[in-house]
């Protein structure tokens, strides 16, 4: 899964087509993420970063539709809120994959000694 990193930190409100798109985008792959997984740790973290978008969305389109000051200043905070929660996804993720590159190079190495062994 990857994540957006072409979100920039405050974004013209409401959101352009394009960045909405990828807050959609993100929104969708991480479900599709959880209807395909049974991962604990996966679903952990999907679960924490899909609602923060979700409320970029939702925001966004109450902004869209009322225009209102205060619910511009929520949508501010939400999507830096968001944004930084992408991130540690991401980071969390980038950490993961990097530990199954380590465990192939064991696996490799295990393979080598049971080759040489059996």
């Amino acid at each position: 899964m990857t994540t957006p990193s072409n979100l920039p930190s405050n974004p013209t409100i409401p959101l352009s087509p394009d960045v909405k798109a990828a807050y959609q985008n993100a929104y969708n792959t991480m479900q599709a993420q959880l209807d395909s997984t049974m991962d604990p740790v996966a679903v952990e973290a999907l679960n924490a970063a899909q609602p923060q978008v979700a409320n970029v969305l939702d925001k966004n389109d109450m902004y869209t539709l009322n225009q209102d000051t205060a619910l511009f200043t929520e949508l501010q905070k939400q999507i830096g809120d968001t944004n930084n929660s992408l991130k540690a996804l991401k980071a969390q993720i980038a950490a993961t994959a990097s530990h199954f590159s380590m465990a192939g190079d064991i696996l490799s190495a295990i393979d080598a000694v049971l080759c040489l062994v059996s």
